[in-house]
């Protein structure tokens, strides 16, 4: 079963290769992967994120894309890590700088969140986001994520180590509100 998006004109997909050179593009422009740890030599770093996709193996990553109508990529969003015991994965999310402060990155997120604790059946799902990535943890927040711990010096971003905080949601989080 796939996640869906209930956004009229929007829809998730599994990631294919054709899908690199516009992911790149946008994650190219100014300030797309300011607050992440991306380190974007040329496109090819993309292409082990697309192979190892596999959202019908549930102990695989599983990397969909966030498209229009006509089929134009403007985010993703998927689990790019999934563990056994206890189950769950870590979900990450990127747009097109042009479709920020819609909901968009909210709604995928959660659909996305919702798809891994009920199809994969995880126990949780987590998400790091860089300490001062206000937008993106108000994103975990409005999709019920709650923050669970500053991880100091977890990534390197722009060459510097930081600090990111780790969220958690869970079915039991969900179920009881």
């Amino acid at each position: 079963m796939m996640p869906r998006l209930h956004r009229v004109g929007l829809h998730l997909r599994p990631m294919t290769m054709a899908d690199a050179p516009a992911w790149f593009a946008y994650l190219s422009l100014p300030g797309a992967v300011e607050h992440t740890s991306w380190k974007l030599d040329g496109i090819e770093v993309l292409y082990p994120q697309i192979i190892a996709s596999k959202p019908f193996d549930h102990d695989a990553p599983a990397l969909f894309a966030i498209v229009d109508d006509l089929d134009e990529l403007i985010g993703t969003v998927g689990f790019h890590t999934v563990w056994d015991a206890p189950r769950g994965g870590e979900i990450a999310y990127n747009l097109h700088p042009d479709h920020w402060g819609r909901g968009i990155a909210s709604e995928a997120c959660l659909a996305i969140a919702d798809w891994g604790l009920d199809i994969r059946g995880y126990d949780y799902v987590e998400a790091y986001c860089l300490d001062v990535n206000l937008a993106s943890q108000h994103v975990l927040e409005k999709c019920g994520f709650r923050r669970d711990e500053l991880v100091r010096g977890l990534r390197i971003v722009q060459g510097r180590t930081r600090d990111f905080w780790r969220f958690r949601l869970t079915r039991d989080a969900i179920d009881a509100d």
